[in-house]
Parts: structure tokens; sequence; C-alpha cells
């Protein structure tokens, strides 16, 4: 080997060396830059920037009260029937999508039809991402189809108009810190799922027709490294045998709410892999409650310990009790879920009563709350 290396190459053989030492150098810059990303990951998640007791004071002023209430800019839009292929469904999508266009977030339409018990319907997932270069994803998703009954219109206020504002309210108020963040390794992703309810009676065909849909297409649909110059992937398309991700994987948790909105709601975890995020809430409730930054009717129940609020704490606030919902295929691929359901669904679930009344605009401000402190720590913003 030593003779070869004295002898003098010929310049084909140089250019092969060279271009060797080059691509060897690019994969060492990458690696080294991938191991910086999870470094500075990592670091954040043990340091994080937010949140001190100033900070969410500082995010509580955020809240604007009154765009949560039955007749807000930031509820009133879904409080509509929108069965999924009717007008009203199409008004809420152009809302979505005007809104994020506004906030400059990329905006995704997942597009399809599909097979339901009254033939072929339209559908369409609005997936918004903040910043789609990040590799790595904290989704927040809610569906905004209601569900369809013959003898009247269903509005759906809890089933799920208030998650979908809890949603809207959370970006809106956080977008300025979000824009902050440059090149972040973990950005947020809002999904909007149709297609959730069932036309005629659930079944493994008739429901879940978005996240049925997405879950499957996103298994399948692979990007390449940190850097996806259009979007979180859905129009991209790569080897998978080439060190690439599918968009699942990109997912580091998927938080989906469903059926929100009434007092007195109680929610029990029933994902004891994701526990380290149920009591990230739990701790943020009590937090809050303690500074007197939640209605009085859920501080008054919680107690000196936490226990208590929406939210129930440490074993006592788990439940082996699984519902079907948007989270569903995505868990049955892999996906970490935390889901926030109550389960005892509201009285007033799948009746024409689950409307404007139904809500109460304080609950409704305190997950508002309560996730946007989340997102913020998770993140780890400078508030």
């Amino acid at each position: 080997m030593t003779g070869l290396l004295l002898s003098s190459p010929s310049v084909h053989s140089h250019r092969l060396v060279t271009r060797s030492n080059f691509l060897l150098t690019v994969l060492l810059t990458f690696s080294l830059l991938s191991v910086l990303d999870l470094s500075c990951a990592s670091a954040r998640q043990l340091h994080p920037l937010c949140c001190s007791p100033t900070d969410v004071a500082t995010l509580a002023s955020l809240s604007t009260p009154e765009n949560l209430t039955k007749t807000g800019s930031t509820l009133s839009p879904f409080l509509i029937p929108r069965v999924s292929g009717t007008e009203g469904n199409v008004k809420v999508q152009n809302h979505l999508i005007s809104t994020f266009e506004a906030l400059k977030w990329h905006v995704e339409q997942d597009k399809f039809t599909d097979n339901t018990p009254f033939g072929v319907k339209p559908f369409n997932n609005i997936i918004v991402t903040k910043n789609p270069d990040a590799p790595r994803k904290l989704v927040l998703a809610a569906h905004f189809d209601s569900k369809y009954f013959l003898d009247f219109d269903f509005i759906g206020a809890t089933d799920s108009a208030v998650p979908c504002a809890i949603l809207v309210d959370v970006a809106t108020t956080l977008n300025p810190y979000l824009e902050r963040e440059m090149f972040p390794s973990t950005t947020l992703q809002l999904i909007f799922f149709d297609g959730e309810e069932a036309f005629v009676s659930w079944s493994e065909t008739d429901s879940l027709y978005g996240s049925r849909h997405l879950a499957a297409k996103w298994e399948s649909t692979y990007v390449m490294g940190t850097n996806n110059p259009q979007s979180s992937g859905m129009e991209q398309r790569a080897d998978p045998q080439n060190n690439a991700r599918t968009i699942l994987e990109q997912i580091d948790v998927f938080i989906l709410l469903d059926l929100l909105g009434t007092p007195e709601v109680r929610i029990w975890n029933s994902h004891k892999d994701t526990a380290s995020h149920w009591t990230s809430l739990v701790d943020i409730q009590h937090r809050l409650s303690t500074s007197n930054l939640l209605s009085k009717q859920v501080t008054a129940r919680i107690d000196e310990t936490g226990e208590g609020g929406y939210f129930m704490k440490g074993e006592s606030g788990y439940s082996a009790y699984q519902i079907e919902d948007d989270h569903k295929p995505f868990m049955q691929r892999g996906v970490p879920i935390v889901h926030v359901i109550p389960q005892m669904f509201p009285a007033v679930w799948h009746r024409a009563t689950d409307n404007a009344a139904a809500i109460e605009p304080q609950t409704v401000h305190d997950f508002a709350l309560i996730f946007r402190v989340f997102v913020a720590e998770y993140l780890g913003l400078e508030i």
C-alpha cells in the first residue's frame, strides 16, 4: 500500500481520490450536523427556555377570551353544519386555509374521494406547518367535519368545533414566538381531519375517512435529510434505501383533541407510553391554577397536590379504556399518541343540543391556555 501511495497517480486516479475525499467530507459534515441537531434538541429538552412564572403570565396575557365565544372570530366559523362533501364543510376548509396563509404557515391539502354508504364523497384534510423544513413535528389534531343526521342539522360544538378553535388559538397566539425560531429541530404542525364521523353507523369502513387516508399516505411517503424545500414531505418522493424517513417517523407525538367545551370535563390518560406528556399537561394545569390563571370553576377542583381539574393525575389518572378516534390509524403505525377526550362523553354527544349553548367559554379558554403553555414549553420557545 505504501508503494502505491508513493507512486505518481494518473490524472484519472487523482480525480477519483479527490471525488472520494469530497464525498467523505460531505458525509462526515452531514453526520456532524445531524448529531449537533439532535444534541441541540436534547439540550433544549434538558434546559428549556420556557416557561418561567413570568413567561406563563406573558402567555396568559395573549388571551382574547371573546374570540373563543360563540360569536368570537376564532370559534364562530366552526359553529355551522359541516358534513363532509357539503358546502358548509368547504366553507370551513376555506376558512382554515385563509387563516393559516395569513399567518404565513405552510398549508397542505390532502384531497381524495372514498366510498361511503351514500356513494363516493370528496374529502380534504388540511395540514398546516409552521416550519416544514424542521425534521421533527409536534402534532396537534382535531376533526373539522360534523356528523350527518337526517332529521336535524347537527352543529357539533364539542364535536369538534371547539377543539378546532383551540388549535387555531394556539397557532395565532404563539405565531410571533414561532417566527423567531429560524432553524428549529422541531416545529408545530396542526392537522384538521375531514371525515371522522360515520355517515350511517360506525365501522372500519364508515368512519375515520381522513385519518385512515393520511396515515396510509404518510406511511409510504419518504423524506430526505433535514431540509425539504417544498413541504413537510407530502409532495416529496425518495428511495427508502437511502436513509430516508417516512413522514410518520417525523412525528414526535400526536395529540388529538375531541369532545371539549362543556364544563365539568375530566380526562384520563389512555396511553402509558406517552405518560410524560400527560404529566406535563397535569403540571401546567396545576401551575396555572395556583397562579389564578384558570377559571374559578376548575381551580376549585384542583387540590394542593395537583389532583383534580380537567387532566387527571398519576396512576389514578390512567384509564385502559380506549376510544376509537382519528388517532387510531396513526397509533396502529407506531406513532406516539396523547388522546385528549373525556371518557364520559358530554350529555349533548350526537344530539341537536350539541350547539353553541352547550359550550362554557371559560372552559374553552382554559384548554386553549393549557395547550398554549404546553406547546411553548415543548418547543422551548423564548418568551
